[in-house]
């Protein structure tokens, strides 16, 4: 049977092996729809944001020696990530900023950039690449976070999705007064508008 137009444009796509492009395409289009707004880079550094609400600043969350987190997911396969300064870890060559399992490197430091939405229900992330692939680090703002956690929130295609938990994804840090969206209750692994533009 002739399947609907639509529906064999993605398999054709998928067979090429075209998705991967179209996904950082689809990405960056919702990203432009819904008003995210790039950080310009703070002194010069990727780690530090300055936004309408607030600084960000998310150098106090990095090791300069190795990885600061170690973050598994269900199936027990290990991640590792650094803010702002580069590691190397296995096949996880020098200026790897998250490795999987360490022998792939799935975000590197040059890429660092955040991105800010106050429509956003995520509000503050922090997103990576590599070659085949994207991360997307949501930056969750709790004042009595004072040590910061991380947590494996799902992936989705190339990209891989993690909370980082700390008063240091504040408005104004630990000690400042502002705060910064925050998921609610049962979001989704990706944010909502980007599965929305993918699973069409």
């Amino acid at each position: 049977n002739e399947q609907p137009g639509h529906e064999q444009m993605w398999e054709d796509l998928i067979r090429m092996k075209w998705w991967p492009l179209l996904l950082t395409c689809l990405v960056g289009l919702s990203r432009h729809v819904r008003g995210e707004t790039l950080c310009p880079k703070e002194g010069g550094s990727s780690c530090k944001c300055k936004t309408p609400s607030g600084l960000i600043d998310l150098t106090p969350l990095s090791s300069a020696t190795g990885a600061r987190f170690s973050i598994q997911d269900s199936s027990g396969v290990t991640y590792t990530y650094n803010p702002c300064n580069g590691f190397t870890e296995g096949g996880c060559h020098d200026g790897t900023a998250v490795c999987q399992a360490s022998k792939t490197a799935l975000g590197t430091i040059v890429t660092e950039v955040i991105h800010y939405d106050v429509t956003s229900i995520s509000g503050l992330l922090v997103a990576y690449s590599a070659a085949n692939s994207q991360v997307q680090v949501n930056l969750i703002c709790d004042k009595t976070a004072t040590t910061p956690t991380i947590s494996y929130n799902g992936k989705i295609i190339t990209l891989t999705v993690f909370d980082l938990t700390s008063c240091q994804c504040c408005y104004g840090g630990c000690g400042g007064t502002a705060t910064a969206p925050t998921p609610s209750a049962g979001s989704s692994a990706v944010a909502p508008d980007i599965i929305g533009i993918v699973l069409i």
